[in-house]
This record gives C-alpha cells, sequence and structure tokens, in this order.
C-alpha cells in the first residue's frame, strides 16, 4: 500500500485516492477508504470530487462495509446527500451505500443517529421519476424499518415505501423488500398498515409472484412468498 501524505490533498491525488477503490490491488485494505473518504472531506463542495467519491464509496461497500464505517463513510455519505440533494445519481449512490453499511450494527448506529433517514426520504421525493434511485431508496428504508420502525413511520417512511410498491410491480426485490417492511409496522401500526391496504397488497403480491411464475418470469419468487407470509402473521385477527 502506498503511505499516507501528509494532510492536505490536491484535487488530482483526491480523485486517484479514490480511483483505488476500483483497483483489486488496494480494494481489501481498509487504508483505501480511509483514503478515499478523507478525500472527500477535503473537497466537500466539490462536486466531481463527491460524485465520484459516492459511487466508489458505494461500489466498495458490497464487499468492504466494515472498512468504509470505520472510515467515516457513513457520515460522509450523508453529508454529499445534503450538499448535492439535486444529483440523481449522486443521491441513488448515496442510497445505495447506506443500505450497504446498514448491515453492520456500527453503520446502522451512524446512519440512523447521523441524519440517514431524513436524507434518503428526501431522496425519494425529489427524484419520484428516477428508477434506480427509488429502489434504492426503499432498500435503505427497509432496513432502517429492521432497527427502527417507529422513526421511519414518523418521516412518512411507510408511505413511501407503499408507492414505490404500487411503481414497480414486477421488481420481485423491491416487493420483498416491502413486504418486509409492512411485517415491522404491523407490529407497531397494523391499523395504520391496514387503512393503506397494507395487508390486501401483500397478499395480491404474493398470487403475483408464484413460485411457476417466478421460474418463467422473475427471481425471487420464493424469497417474496416468505415474507409475505410473515407479513400476512401480522394480520390482526377480527
Amino acid at each position: 500500500m502506498r503511505r499516507r501524505r501528509p494532510k492536505g490533498m490536491t484535487k488530482e491525488e483526491a480523485i486517484r485516492r479514490i480511483k483505488d477503490i476500483e483497483e483489486p490491488e488496494f480494494a481489501g485494505h481498509a487504508e483505501t477508504y480511509d483514503l478515499a473518504v478523507r478525500a472527500m472531506n477535503e473537497f466537500p463542495d466539490d462536486h466531481e470530487v463527491q460524485s465520484k467519491g459516492q459511487w466508489a464509496i458505494a461500489l466498495g461497500a458490497i464487499t468492504q462495509a466494515r472498512f468504509i464505517v470505520t472510515a467515516g463513510g457513513v457520515e460522509r455519505t450523508i453529508k454529499a446527500m445534503e450538499r448535492f440533494p439535486m444529483d440523481e445519481r449522486l443521491q441513488a449512490d448515496g442510497c445505495e451505500t447506506l443500505r450497504l453499511l446498514c448491515s453492520k450494527q456500527e453503520g446502522m448506529r451512524r446512519t440512523l443517529q447521523g441524519g440517514g433517514l431524513k436524507v434518503v426520504c428526501l431522496a425519494l421525493a425529489q427524484h419520484s421519476e428516477n428508477v434506480r434511485l427509488q429502489q434504492e431508496a426503499v432498500g435503505a428504508l427497509t432496513k432502517f424499518t429492521s432497527k427502527d420502525p417507529k422513526a421511519v413511520l414518523a418521516q412518512g417512511g411507510f408511505e413511501s415505501i407503499m408507492h414505490v410498491m404500487e411503481m414497480f410491480p414486477k421488481y420481485s426485490w423491491v416487493q420483498m423488500w416491502a413486504c418486509q417492511s409492512i411485517t415491522e409496522f404491523s407490529k407497531l401500526d397494523p391499523k395504520r398498515v391496514e387503512g393503506m391496504d397494507g395487508y390486501t397488497k401483500v397478499e395480491e403480491v404474493m398470487k403475483k409472484f408464484t413460485v411457476e411464475e417466478g421460474k418463467k418470469m422473475w427471481d425471487k419468487s420464493e424469497a417474496v412468498q416468505y415474507f409475505g407470509r410473515n407479513a400476512l402473521m401480522t394480520k390482526p385477527v377480527p
């Protein structure tokens, strides 16, 4: 690994440190992510650095979430999303990053305490036509719901998830995430779920994503069935 330089990167060097995440030689080392996050921190108002940095951090988070959380990647992601709210790609990359980093307990803690829920909900509202962003945001909200469904409800996350569920009826992973979220929301506020026809939507999704149809058309139908059943088990008995 390259040795650390004294504090004070040039922009050119910052972009090189960010691009190191793409290199197999460096991708498995914690220092790579320390330097990439530091590069973003040193140029917080530079759109190019933040955009390229967020894309690279999202890429790295697939396999190196622990390194990125330790390096401060959660906080940097939230700040980048706050600074450039109208950049759709950056927002989508940010939602993906937070979703992946929340697979770690410390990543979840930092995300919820640092305002990650708020920036994801804002991204959903501001970029309603961006397909990838909508999907990644629902994935992130589902992660948040597993830890703090009350906070997600308070931010209007349930309504957002239901909306995206309706927008992408053929996307099995979106339906799977929605069913997972409904399970947690139902434990907290079943009347609200019922009022939004949550249980009815789960039943409709399960009928659509039968195992036979899944083998022909869509993947993960078995997961939709599994999480759909879990959601319906929380439905209040009349």
